[in-house]
């Protein structure tokens, strides 16, 4: 490398760096500076929808349950009165009915 070539590329890097060093810094500032002031608003929102997410689950499943309570004299003997293959294919959306077995009179449940 000749001393021409150094001296250009001494130059290049002095002006990459006189224009590279305050970019760079000025972008981590602007980072910290939305990070800071959005990041506490994001935080808040996905706080608050996960809450309320967590909340309908939760009142889904009371409902759910409070409809088995309900109805599990009346489609449960049906799904113990089943074959094991029809428990298992036919009547697959009542197996929650097995929690329920111990509240039958010794006649329906198998």
């Amino acid at each position: 490398m000749s001393d021409r070539d150094a001296g250009k590329r001494t130059l290049v890097i002095f002006l990459g760096s006189l224009v590279g060093v305050p970019l760079i810094a000025t972008l981590a500032i602007a980072a910290v500076v939305v990070a800071s002031t959005m990041g506490a608003m994001v935080w808040n929102s996905w706080s608050a929808n996960e809450s309320r997410l967590r909340q309908e689950e939760e009142r889904g499943a009371r409902i759910e349950m409070a409809a088995r309570e309900q109805t599990f004299l009346t489609l449960c003997p049906e799904y113990f009165q089943a074959s094991f293959l029809d428990r298992w294919f036919r009547y697959r959306r009542l197996s929650w009915c097995e929690d329920y077995r111990d509240r039958f009179p010794g006649g329906h449940a198998r």
